[in-house]
């Protein structure tokens, strides 16, 4: 998936606040009620994604972040964003840190991905973004973390265009909601919805259409798939049964390789001939 960056996160340089040993340069655009800010680790040379949480002064809310993010941190899970460092600043305030995948110009989220592809994406890019996901799933949830209902904007697009989940299980945990079970279908839910939304350029939960009747030529399995994906009383039981459902998958994930070639300057990428191949 290719991307370009977004000019949305160049909020003024606020040089002057620090957490940690991380200087905070400027403001991202926010994750719900979460600040963002870029921050610059000055010994490393390395930016991150610094997150503000803010929250009441009981001792119960904090001890549920910091369960929270400790449980994050302990985590390995592919196209997550890892919580590399978190601290309670104030009774009721704290910061997680986590990698910055963005440039210069800001963070580049799934929503900035798609404005750039006209607010379509083709089946086989949809069905990326659904493996990655559903991947990143099905690890947490065997390792009995759960995300809940799953935002477009709380997933981040590298330099290579690998997508990464960002604070994945935290906001749940904060929460406190104890239905992980309902909260595990929710997230599957939203994730097939926001396949739908990719896909269609509309958003499910406003209107539904059978998506062949909003692309052309689009294999009608992917009309099955959302059928039961989006059905609030029944849906699939396990990102696993997501994956298997997934119309193109096979193809998607097996497609051939495209090689490319070096290209030099003056030899436009041709190899030069040996002697052995001039006698030919």
């Amino acid at each position: 998936m290719s991307r370009t960056a977004p000019d949305t996160d160049t909020q003024p340089r606020t040089a002057s606040l620090a957490f940690g040993p991380y200087e905070l340069i400027r403001e991202l655009r926010p994750s719900g009620e979460i600040e963002r800010r870029l921050a610059l680790h000055p010994e490393l040379l390395t930016h991150h994604v610094a997150y503000r949480f803010r929250f009441g002064a009981t001792k119960a809310e904090r001890r549920r972040f910091l369960d929270a993010v400790e449980k994050a941190a302990a985590l390995n899970i592919p196209h997550t964003l890892r919580v590399e460092q978190f601290s309670l600043a104030t009774a009721t305030e704290a910061w997680v840190i986590s990698p910055y995948t963005g440039n210069h110009d800001g963070l580049m989220l799934l929503s900035d991905l798609l404005a750039v592809k006209g607010g379509q994406m083709e089946s086989l890019e949809v069905t990326r973004v659904l493996s990655q996901l559903l991947e990143a799933v099905a690890v947490a949830h065997d390792a009995g973390v759960v995300h809940g209902p799953l935002s477009i904007n709380e997933i981040h697009v590298d330099r290579s265009g690998s997508l990464d989940i960002e604070l994945y299980g935290v906001k749940a945990a904060i929460s406190d909601e104890l239905d992980t079970d309902e909260l595990a279908r929710d997230e599957l839910r939203t994730i097939v919805s926001l396949a739908y939304h990719l896909l269609t350029g509309v958003v499910a939960d406003e209107m539904y259409i059978e998506p062949t009747k909003l692309v052309v030529k689009l294999d009608s399995q992917w009309d099955a798939f959302f059928a039961e994906g989006l059905d609030p009383a029944a849906g699939f039981a396990s990102a696993a049964e997501v994956l298997a459902a997934v119309p193109s998958r096979k193809t998607a994930l097996n497609a051939p390789e495209v090689k490319t070639r070096n290209v030099t300057a003056f030899g436009f990428g041709r190899k030069k001939k040996t002697q052995a191949d001039q006698a030919r």
